[in-house]
């Protein structure tokens, strides 16, 4: 039985990462980006207004100045201020020559062409008060977005920002789902005595999407042709990651190994230290991999969690790390032989990170996840207000 970081190192050895595509911006949310971008400009291109006011010399500002320009935003300021005048300027307008201030418009007293600073503000305006200087945000060359980094709404928007409309990304793995199980059921189905709606597909789904990956599922029975069936309704090489539900164990309805022998597989390892889900297999055929779960539903999320989603990230960035960071744990826990992973959720007591661990009956206790956002790793028993590692998974 292979412990969870020889597991993780033989799945890291046997990924080779897929081949990184340029996307249009609309199809780079939730990809990893493979190249560094950095700015092709300074930010901001100019000098501009922070807010609504009028563009003068900070010395001036007491006033009176004669205003001989307005400066809209988008416009570009043709004139240069002489001593005595001002321009309005509107927020995020470029600063016209001869300025170096922003006298806000709630300071001011207008009178005609006229304005002056306040009588009842005391402070004197600084240079540069009011302005957004150029290149203050990031300067041509500075890397703004590193090589790893997983694109989210706020990092697209900086893409276009940036101009940088067709990034280099990982490309979206392949996975083909396969679900065992006589006894299944679809979820929209009353079950007949005996048998259980299906809740791993709708897991696997949901799993992938949120880490970018795409899916294929099917279903099959406790048979070994049925599997094979199954197995073989997709192209040999339309995915990549090849996810087997059911028939990891070695019951005498667990076809799961042999079916990926029979397909080619070469098997990796079969048994992993870890509760639950210490009858994972992991084999390989050439660069695709497969994986043979557990069944039950908790077993597959901490599978996914701890194994499944290294080969993924190994696939789409070349990193496997797994981001463990401490927590003080809410009360004891009992140890096992095999280490643990233990749902729990995080909470913030006196200004310091606690996990509270969920109840947890069995491995197919759906509810032991609905309310978790860690995963406690748990290699020997730990007591109340111990330090324990965590994984998060929201």
């Amino acid at each position: 039985m292979h412990s969870l970081e020889a597991a993780r190192a033989l799945i890291a050895g046997a990924c080779h990462p897929l081949p990184p595509e340029r996307v249009p911006l609309a199809q780079a949310l939730g990809r990893v980006l493979r190249e560094s971008v950095a700015a092709r400009e300074d930010f901001p291109a100019f000098d501009r207004s922070a807010f609504d006011g009028y563009a003068l010399r900070a010395a001036e500002a007491a006033g009176p100045l004669r205003v001989v320009a307005e400066i809209p935003a988008g416009s570009a300021p043709t004139i240069e201020l002489a001593a005595g005048e001002c321009a309005r300027i509107f927020t995020g307008a470029q600063l016209p020559a001869g300025a170096d201030a922003i006298l806000m418009q709630e300071d001011c007293h207008c009178e005609g062409d006229s304005v002056s600073q306040l009588s009842t503000l005391n402070s004197q305006l600084m240079p540069w008060h009011g302005v957004r200087r150029r290149g203050e945000d990031a300067a041509v060359g500075d890397v703004l977005l590193h090589r790893g980094t997983r694109l989210g709404a706020v990092e697209t928007s900086l893409l276009a920002q940036l101009g940088h409309t067709a990034p280099l990304v990982g490309t979206v793995p392949r996975i083909f789902h396969v679900v065992t199980g006589s006894e299944l059921v679809p979820p929209d189905q009353t079950p007949e005595p005996g048998k259980i709606r299906d809740s791993n597909t709708t897991l696997i789904a949901g799993l992938a999407a949120a880490f970018g990956a795409s899916v294929t599922a099917r279903r099959a029975g406790d048979d070994l042709p049925t599997l094979l069936s199954a197995l073989g309704s997709a192209p040999d090489f339309g995915w990549d990651v090849l996810l087997i539900s059911g028939g990891a164990s070695v019951g005498d309805y667990d076809f799961g190994a042999r079916a990926l022998g029979e397909l080619g597989f070469s098997i990796q390892f079969s048994q992993v230290n870890l509760r639950p889900g210490k009858p994972l297999i992991f084999a390989t055929r050439g660069r695709q991999l497969a994986f043979v779960i557990p069944g039950n539903p908790l077993s597959h999320f901490v599978c996914w969690h701890v194994a499944i989603r290294a080969a993924l990230e190994m696939l789409t960035t070349g990193e496997t790390a797994l981001p463990l960071f401490t927590v003080i744990a809410d009360s004891a826990l009992p140890g096992n032989p095999r280490e643990t992973w233990w749902p729990a959720r995080l909470s913030i007591a006196e200004g310091r990170a606690v996990a509270v661990p969920l109840k947890w009956r069995s491995s197919g206790d759906m509810t032991a996840i609905s309310d978790a956002d860690l995963l406690l790793r748990i290699p020997t028993a730990i007591t109340a207000g111990g330090l324990v590692g965590a994984l998060r998974i929201s």
